[in-house]
């Protein structure tokens, strides 16, 4: 770690440039204290968060938006997704009032039909940046605080059209840009083109934040190395192996059935204490859909989980289950 050199977003130095990525359903406050088991990144990210939802949720209430604990899950980004200057706007401002929230980013990556093809934003954005301007704008006027921006490198392989992409998210004021290289229509398919974020860093006046496919320590540094960029986003990596920035920072893990059983049990107990019963079981699911890669035909651990009725019925079947695995 000693050799990484910090991330500075305006006035927030972060020593620890690795950061984990803004995941819908699965960057809550019970998994960012999953990750505090091993190592704290960089940087922690909210779950990408609706604008409109923003505006009425109780700070102190909602599954969205609360901290288990503020201090430990600092610094701390808060993403949201927007397609209207209005909401935007009232959603930024009253996410800079919150002493806790460091950053707010605004996502013009997400490709999921949900927010892209009905809601117009996300990744819907960039097939009108005139428009993706005004909401950028409109979000920067409701902030103080740091502002950064998630972006695809497009509808389609273009580097002028990247080029006007970057130069417009720059005058809109942002403090830093993640750029994920695939293109809308791939979603998490095919390799990511690293060569696509060298090129933001070529030519961007802000600092630039790597994601796609860094999956182990080595292809952390190679991002760095390869790329140039000022910092790494990990995302479904890190829900296959919370234990990753840790591995990042050279710290060594014995994975052993009594190692993933342990977190697997405290995976439970945090989601079971922070969830209401019908939001726990749904938040489990999903985490296990990826953690379950750390199994031999985890496949069908998986599947077995989507099926269970019970969070201790799921428990029970993953410690047998795992010890055939080893």
């Amino acid at each position: 770690m000693s050799l990484l050199k910090p991330l500075k977003i305006a006035n927030l130095t972060i020593d620890f440039p690795a950061i984990l990525a803004p995941m819908a359903g699965i960057t809550h406050s019970p998994f960012r204290n999953l990750i505090l088991l091993y190592q704290k990144p960089g940087l922690f990210f909210s779950e990408m968060l609706s604008s409109k939802s923003v505006l009425y949720e109780d700070f102190s209430q909602s599954i969205y938006l609360r901290c288990i604990d503020s201090v430990r899950e600092r610094p701390i980004a808060y993403q949201i997704f927007a397609s209207d200057e209005e909401s935007a706007f009232l959603a930024a401002k009253r996410l800079n009032k919150e002493e806790y929230i460091d950053i707010i980013d605004f996502n013009l990556s997400c490709p999921a039909p949900e927010i892209a093809k009905k809601r117009k934003a996300g990744a819907f954005l960039l097939s009108d940046l005139d428009l993706a301007f005004k909401i950028l704008k409109a979000v920067k006027r409701g902030l103080t605080k740091p502002f950064t921006v998630k972006v695809r490198i497009g509808m389609k392989e273009d580097r002028e059209l990247l080029k006007d992409l970057i130069s417009m998210v720059e005058e809109a004021g942002a403090d830093a840009i993640t750029v994920h290289p695939r293109l809308v229509k791939q979603k998490l398919k095919g390799k990511s083109k690293w060569e696509y974020i060298a090129f933001v860093k070529e030519i961007a006046g802000i600092p630039v934040i790597g994601n796609g496919d860094v999956k182990t320590r080595e292809d952390f540094f190679r991002m760095l190395e390869e790329t140039g960029c000022d910092g790494v986003m990990i995302g479904r990596a890190a829900v296959q192996k919370p234990w990753i920035f840790g591995e990042i920072s050279e710290k060594e893990y014995e994975i052993t059935p009594d190692f993933l059983i342990n977190l697997y049990q405290r995976m439970l107990e945090l989601y079971k204490e922070f969830f209401p019963p019908e939001k726990a079981l749904g938040r489990i699911k999903e985490f296990t859909w990826y953690f379950s890669k750390n199994l031999k035909f985890g496949h069908h651990f998986a599947s077995k989980v989507q099926s269970s009725k019970s969070v201790n019925e799921i428990l029970n079947f993953f410690k047998d289950y795992i010890k055939s695995c080893f």
